[in-house]
C-alpha cells in the first residue's frame, strides 16, 4: 500500500511540472506549432503557449481597432511561453518591420514589446524592437522602461493611454534578448494570400526579475508607432519549480505514511 501510495505521489509530482516545448529562435513558428495550410486553425499553437488571435485582412483604408490600416498595419496574433528559465513570445502581423516612420507621409513604424507586471496598466519593461529610424538605445534590449511613446489615439473613448505604448523613449538597458524577425511570407491563416511577418524572441527570466517581474501574472503588449492595432497576450503567472515540487510531494508521502501508522494500516 505504501509502495503504491508512493508511487501515485511520484506521479502526480512529474504530472505538474511544465511540459517544456522545444522552441528555436529562428523567425519560423512550426515549433510552436503554427501551421501553414492556408486555414483559419494555422494560427492554434501546441498545447501550453498562450496566444491571443486577431487574424483579418483588407486594403489600407479597412478599419482595425482602433484605427485603419488593413492588412498593412493588422497585428495578427501574439503568443507568449513560460519555462523554467526562459520567457518566448512570438507574433504574427501584416505589417513590414522596415517600415518608414514618417507621419507626414502616414507612414508608422514598428513599436516595441511592452511588458506589464501585475497586470496594473503600467508598462514596467520593454524589449527594443530598434527599426532603421529608431534612435533609441539597441537592438533586442531589455530595458525597465522610465518613459514610453504613445499611438494616435490617447483621446478616444474607451481607449486609457496606458494601453497603446509604442516605443521605449528612456530606461535602463538590463539585457539583450534573442530576437529574430522572418522574411514576408503568405501561406499562412484564413486569408493566407496576405502577407506576414513574423517575430520570436527569447528572454532569460533572470533578466525579467531584474526588470521587476516577481512571479506574478503579466501581459505582453506590440503595436505600431501609430496604434492603429494592438495586441495582447496574457501569459501565466510562474509556475513552482521541479525542487518545490518534489518538496511538496514528498509532504504528501509523509503526511500519508503517518496517517496509516497511525490507524494501524
Amino acid at each position: 500500500m505504501i509502495k503504491n501510495t508512493a508511487m501515485i505521489l511520484a506521479l502526480f509530482a512529474s504530472s505538474m511540472l511544465p511540459v517544456q516545448a522545444s522552441i528555436t529562435v529562428d523567425g519560423n513558428l512550426s515549433d510552436w506549432g503554427i501551421k501553414r495550410n492556408g486555414n483559419a486553425n494555422d494560427w492554434t499553437p501546441n498545447p501550453g503557449i498562450h496566444f491571443t488571435v486577431e487574424d483579418q485582412t483588407g486594403k489600407l483604408s479597412d478599419y482595425l481597432n482602433p484605427g485603419y490600416g488593413g492588412q498593412a498595419y493588422d497585428a495578427e496574433a501574439l503568443y507568449a511561453y513560460l519555462t523554467d528559465t526562459h520567457l518566448f513570445i512570438a507574433m504574427a502581423t501584416g505589417h513590414n518591420p522596415n517600415t518608414p516612420n514618417d507621419p507626414s507621409k502616414n507612414s508608422y513604424g514598428a513599436g516595441d514589446f511592452a511588458i506589464d507586471f501585475g497586470l496594473d496598466g503600467t508598462y514596467e519593461a520593454g524589449i527594443n524592437v530598434k527599426p532603421d529610424w529608431d534612435t533609441f538605445g539597441v537592438a533586442n534590449g531589455l530595458y525597465k522602461v522610465d518613459q514610453w511613446a504613445y499611438g494616435l489615439w490617447n483621446d478616444t473613448p474607451g481607449y486609457l493611454k496606458s494601453e497603446h505604448p509604442t516605443a521605449i523613449m528612456s530606461g535602463t538597458l538590463l539585457g539583450i534578448a534573442d530576437m529574430v524577425i522572418s522574411s514576408a511570407q503568405t501561406g499562412y491563416g484564413q486569408w493566407s494570400s496576405d502577407t506576414h511577418y513574423f517575430y520570436e524572441i527569447g528572454l532569460s527570466l533572470d533578466l525579467l526579475r531584474q526588470a521587476g517581474w516577481n512571479g506574478s501574472s503579466f501581459n505582453i503588449h506590440w503595436t505600431q508607432m501609430c496604434a492603429n492595432d494592438s495586441i495582447i497576450v496574457d501569459p501565466p503567472a510562474n509556475v513552482p519549480e521541479a525542487g518545490s515540487l518534489m518538496l511538496m510531494s514528498l509532504g504528501l508521502f509523509g503526511m500519508s505514511w503517518a496517517q496509516r501508522k497511525k490507524t494501524g494500516f
